[in-house]
């Protein structure tokens, strides 16, 4: 078990280089993201960064729906059409939560199928296995 098993042309990585990327993406934002899948060496870090994408995405949904607008003089507006933007933030924001959790998933699902390639190809064959 001492080798290194590429799998897909890279080493599967460990949960500590997930949670790192991730942590590294989300606080950093899109730079974060950007740094840390530019500069990924395994499945778990590249899976890690793009989660940190998708709690980025999620973060600012939360923000633009706590805000209630898009606009950022919202307190010196007093428009009619407050409705009608406070509508389109909340489709936005509804959005970007969305496609951050559909990311965020995504990246959980292919790291777990990379750790699962990885183990099925250490194993060692059965009889069961062959036939």
């Amino acid at each position: 078990m001492g080798d290194i098993v590429l799998v897909e042309g890279m080493p599967v990585g460990n949960i500590f280089s997930f949670f790192w990327n991730l942590m590294i993406s989300a606080s950093f934002q899109f730079v974060g993201f950007m740094l840390t899948y530019l500069l990924h060496t395994s499945h778990a870090s590249k899976q890690g960064s793009r989660a940190g994408l998708g709690v980025s995405l999620i973060q600012t949904g939360f923000y633009i729906r706590s805000r209630g607008t898009l606009e950022d003089d919202y307190y010196n507006n007093n428009d009619s059409k407050e409705d009608e933007d406070s509508m389109e933030s909340d489709i936005i924001a509804y959005s970007l939560m969305f496609i951050g959790w559909f990311i965020v998933i995504r990246s959980i699902a292919d790291y777990l199928r990379a750790k699962q390639m990885e183990k099925i190809i250490c194993s060692e064959p059965t009889p069961e296995a062959i036939v």
